[in-house]
């Protein structure tokens, strides 16, 4: 049996990402979803699980939940749009990489004002 080399992964990442986002836009009828982007894919090597990463417009919090209760339906309905062996388990993960890079800038930019402020003072 061959192992799976990382284009392989690349491109299953790819497939899955492309298939989810269509599923989850037009054949999932829930509002509580919103508006939906896929940051990231990671498929485990032996293609049995993957983490699918999203961010979300708003109500984050209640669009992930809503989300993870479908990942069952949309697992089924990515089986029938692609060739794939083995359709791996699907987790849904919030990526908050925007929000943390934001309130890192503002720690950053307060404490720059900071600076600038005792320099002045002096």
């Amino acid at each position: 049996m061959r192992k799976s080399s990382s284009k392989d992964i690349q491109k299953i990442q790819a497939l899955i990402a492309r298939n989810v986002k269509d599923i989850v836009s037009y054949e999932i009828k829930n509002e509580n979803i919103g508006f939906m982007t896929i940051t990231d894919v990671e498929v485990s090597s032996d293609h049995s699980y993957c983490k699918i990463f999203v961010s979300f417009l708003n109500n984050t919090k209640n669009s992930l939940e809503t989300l993870n209760r479908a990942k069952g339906f949309v697992r089924s309905r990515l089986a029938k749009k692609v060739n794939l062996r083995r359709v791996p388990e699907i987790s849904f993960v919030l990526d908050d990489t925007y929000e943390r890079q934001q309130r890192l800038e503002n720690l950053i930019k307060r404490d720059e004002e900071e600076l600038k402020e005792m320099k002045d003072e002096e």
